[in-house]
């Protein structure tokens, strides 16, 4: 009890200033994350093995790596360098006993195990105001709220870590939230008959099963007891359909953009211009084909620095998501800088026979152009082949669709380039639960090599 109590007030004091610190003045934002950098470094140079061997051989000594350029001096590390040797990311000054190990799905690759230090997460909860204290305001009230949240059936990080504040702290019935947990697996037709049951303030989902509930609600004509806000991740919530949700339904929409290896990278507010980096956290830049940093507006590889965690140590690490930073401030008032809503990951880059790479982006301006189509995925069957699936509003026209599809298709990629169109009730999902807008050649061969038979998990 001592210890839960402990933790508490260490959240507690974390949470002072969360909800005003994104609008406060640039400067003071990047003093304090200097300030975190300098730490980490130190830190990571005496306790982390990866690090200390690898500045060791280059010849860099943490007091040289002051502010976020100097962290591009280190090598950028790779997902596949964490999922080969993720111990030599561990720091030995924690008990791994008391962290908290998360695996990642292995939807993009093998999985990623990364350990959370307990410290690390209850400042997590506590960072979770800068976008919570919108949620509140929709909802209308602070504490003791009810919220589902619909997981994915493997590794469900979000569950894992809620869990693991509520077990170890200690906070009044008042204050707690009281959650339910259903599965991405299931159909929306039970999920929404299990909401009607709970009457949630909150739905947190991925981006696209917010899509499918509403899909379903509006085929299907079924009521629902509609929550006060919606909370989505993971993967995309169309522009088309958000519009509906807060415009017809009233309904705010709010999204969060994190992994198992960084918490909390981002959140996105009620301008819906894109996500606001938690940059005194988890510096990100953006890298292109070349590994320089892109100008503001072209769309790279995200690269971040996690300054929390000090259990798994990771810094100037490659994602594999494609994003680009802003350069406009947001009309919010927020200082903390704006990134796209992230546009797909790297194995997603489709290469056609002719070499030339075509970014994922290319498909939503090819999809989304045509009225009716609430979302799509594209997979590539053969080097210069794909299979379209879009899922339409009830109004539309399959047969002005698909030919509508193809005849973009055509004027985008070139003759040589074919498509076929199928309509759909539902996207293919990969086991975490996510539905991939773009399904490459490379991906697909990624996730076969994944789903193999494997040694077991050393750790």
């Amino acid at each position: 009890m001592i210890q839960a109590v402990g933790w508490s007030a260490y959240f507690a004091c974390h949470l002072a200033g969360q909800k005003d610190l994104p609008f406060r003045p640039w400067e003071e934002i990047r003093r304090r994350q200097s300030r975190r950098i300098r730490r980490m470094m130190r830190y990571a140079w005496r306790n982390v093995p990866y690090y200390r061997e690898t500045m060791s051989r280059l010849g860099i000594r943490p007091e040289q790596i002051r502010n976020a350029e100097d962290l591009k001096k280190l090598p950028v590390v790779e997902r596949s360098d964490l999922q080969r040797d993720p111990g030599a990311f561990v720091s030995r000054a924690v008990n791994l006993s008391r962290c908290l190990r998360i695996q990642s799905s292995g939807s993009s690759g093998a999985p990623k195990t990364v350990w959370h230090d307990p410290a690390s997460l209850f400042q997590n909860a506590a960072h979770g105001e800068r976008e919570r204290s919108m949620i509140v305001r929709a909802i209308g009230k602070p504490n003791g709220y009810r919220e589902t949240v619909i997981v994915a059936p493997i590794h469900p990080s979000q569950k894992a870590v809620q869990e693991f504040v509520r077990e170890h702290g200690f906070f009044p019935e008042s204050m707690r939230v009281k959650r339910q947990y259903l599965l991405l697996s299931d159909p929306p037709e039970k999920n929404i008959e299990l909401i009607n049951e709970f009457q949630p303030d909150l739905l947190y989902a991925y981006g696209s099963y917010v899509e499918m509930i509403f899909n379903c609600l509006r085929k299907r004509g079924l009521t629902w007891h509609a929550p006060k806000a919606i909370l989505y991740s993971s993967d995309h919530l169309s522009h088309t359909l958000r519009e509906y949700i807060t415009g017809e339904c009233g309904i705010p929409v709010f999204t969060v953009y994190g992994c198992v290896e960084v918490l909390k990278i981002a959140f996105g507010c009620e301008q819906y211009r894109g996500l606001h980096l938690n940059s005194d956290l988890y510096p990100v830049w953006i890298a292109d084909r070349n590994g320089s940093e892109s100008e503001p507006g072209e769309a790279g590889e995200v690269i971040v620095s996690n300054l929390v965690n000090r259990a798994s140590v990771l810094l100037n690490y490659r994602l594999g998501d494609l994003a680009s930073v802003s350069a406009e401030p947001c009309p919010c008032g927020r200082s903390l800088p704006l990134i796209s809503y992230p546009v797909g990951r790297v194995d997603e880059v489709i290469e056609l026979p002719d070499g030339s790479l075509i970014h994922p982006i290319a498909f939503r301006e090819v999809c989304l152009r045509e009225q009716g189509i609430l979302q799509y995925q594209v997979r590539q069957i053969a080097p210069a082949a794909f299979r379209v699936s879009l899922v339409t509003a009830p109004e539309a026209s399959p047969r002005e669709l698909s030919r509508g599809i193809r005849e973009r298709f055509r004027q985008r990629f070139g003759d040589a380039v074919t498509a076929e169109v199928a309509i759909v009730d539902e996207l293919e999902r990969t086991p975490a639960g996510k539905t991939p807008a773009v399904i490459s050649l490379r991906r697909q061969s990624s996730d076969s090599a994944a789903s193999a038979p494997r040694s077991a998990d050393p750790c």
